[in-house]
């Protein structure tokens, strides 16, 4: 039973004060208490200060007292949220406020629908494998989550960077690239498929490991296993700065030589709210790949 959501919200999003207005006021139809972060309660009072006074606020999420996430914005901000968010195993719902998303569900228009779905049990979870990052990055550890992909990469210069990929113990290969990308098969299409890579159904518990523009051209994406453990470790002849180490396209830090990640599985995978309805991931997909082709 679906008793108190949580909102997430996209500041940048012009609608979004409009969009979490009418998701409040389904809440309270339905009997489900607004809970909003208390880093928005000045904006909540100024832009929806008929929710400010009712509802809720909480620092963080946690799942002892909130049943659904509910992220307002465009993929980027599932992304995020997902990131942030995937341990405490919260499942949640995207309201999408941008262009065509992959992980959105919902639009704003079919809010009364999707609420009445919703509190009858009429929806499925929709299990996406996450990407878990550790090592050493600039002297210190490091441990995030990444719902699409992990990069490394040469930032802003000019030249290839140097860099060994390892399955286990066994080295893959010595790339030389402007970078190397890990991806998930949610993230097989975003900054991946922009670099070459091949497009995996979301279903499917893999990586791929992918060179971004490599000097050899036996350098080539691999899919490995979900099961496996990827190790990264930047081996240049000569360090440079400004070599980016990226996780869902958000800068972490600079590596330095010799330096080293592990890539592996999530123990938790991130939940999906999914409705009933005739668009699928491959639906989907062939809409974004004709907007691309435009």
């Amino acid at each position: 039973m679906i008793s108190r959501a949580m909102f997430y919200l996209n500041q940048n999003k012009p609608t979004i004060y409009e969009a979490a207005s009418a998701c409040a006021t389904q809440c309270a139809q339905h009997g489900i208490e607004p809970v909003f972060f208390e880093s928005d309660r000045a904006v909540v009072l100024q832009h929806m200060p008929e929710w400010a006074q009712y509802a809720a606020f909480m620092k963080e999420p946690d799942a002892a007292h909130i049943d659904v996430l509910i992220v307002f914005g465009g993929d980027g901000t599932v992304l995020s949220a997902i990131d942030q968010y995937v341990c405490e195993g919260i499942p949640i719902w995207g309201i999408n406020l941008g262009r065509l998303g992959f992980l959105l569900e919902t639009q704003t228009q079919e809010l009364p629908g999707a609420f009445d779905m919703l509190v009858a049990g009429q929806y499925q979870i929709e299990r996406r494998m996450v990407l878990r990052v550790q090592g050493i990055c600039n002297g210190r550890e490091i441990e995030a989550y990444a719902t699409n992909e992990v990069s490394i990469s040469r930032g802003l210069s000019q030249r290839m960077i140097a860099l060994d990929a390892f399955v286990g113990d066994t080295l893959v290969d010595h790339y030389i690239a402007d970078g190397v990308v890990v991806a998930s098969p949610t993230g097989s299409t975003a900054y991946s498929l922009s670099a070459g890579g091949p497009i995996v159904s979301p279903d499917v518990c893999c990586f791929v490991l992918n060179p971004i523009c490599p000097h050899s051209l036996q350098s080539r994406p691999i899919v490995l296993s979900g099961r496996e453990r990827v190790a990264l470790r930047l081996n240049m002849k000569e360090m440079r700065e400004g070599i980016q180490l990226s996780v869902d396209g958000q800068a972490i830090c600079e590596m330095q030589n010799q330096e080293q990640i592990w890539v592996s599985r999530s123990p938790q995978d991130a939940l999906l709210i999914r409705f009933p309805k005739e668009r699928n991931f491959f639906s989907l997909l062939k809409d974004k790949l004709s907007q691309w082709s435009l």
